[in-house]
């Protein structure tokens, strides 16, 4: 009788993980969040970043604590901060001078510095508030 309630056991585990709503439950997060930006709230955005000083030139996975409050009127929204998810948590600046898209699909989209010292891939809807937010809406540095 046991290994019958774990058979049946095992299986509702496996049914859930297959038909759990992680697809939703993102998309939902990541509207609050672009909803929380737009009302001038802070918001941290999952991302990963490659960088020569802030990662070591290694991938890595964290938060980009964006900023809500406009420095000006159209220029970028505030501050921007790393915040790995491993090792050391603290936040620290972020600034790239310019992004350049280096692929997209409908789920991310990579950018690399024209040096390529830096690489960052978000997600295609959180995208665009990144790139206001550093600043770097595509047109080079004058």
């Amino acid at each position: 009788m046991g290994e019958l309630l774990a058979g049946l056991f095992r299986v509702t585990l496996e049914a859930l993980a297959y038909l759990a709503p992680v697809g939703p439950v993102q998309n939902r997060l990541r509207k609050r969040r672009l909803a929380r930006l737009a009302q001038g709230k802070d918001v941290r955005v999952p991302a990963d970043l490659k960088d020569a000083e802030l990662t070591e030139n290694t991938w890595e996975n964290g938060h980009l604590l964006l900023g809500g409050k406009p420095s000006g009127p159209s220029g970028p929204t505030g501050p921007v901060f790393w915040q790995p998810r491993k090792g050391n948590h603290n936040a620290v600046p972020f600034t790239v001078p310019a992004l350049e898209m280096t692929s997209a699909d409908s789920a991310t989209v990579a950018f690399r510095s024209p040096t390529g010292r830096t690489e960052l891939r978000v997600h295609a809807d959180e995208a665009p508030a990144v790139l206001k937010a550093l600043g770097a809406d595509g047109a080079p540095d004058a």
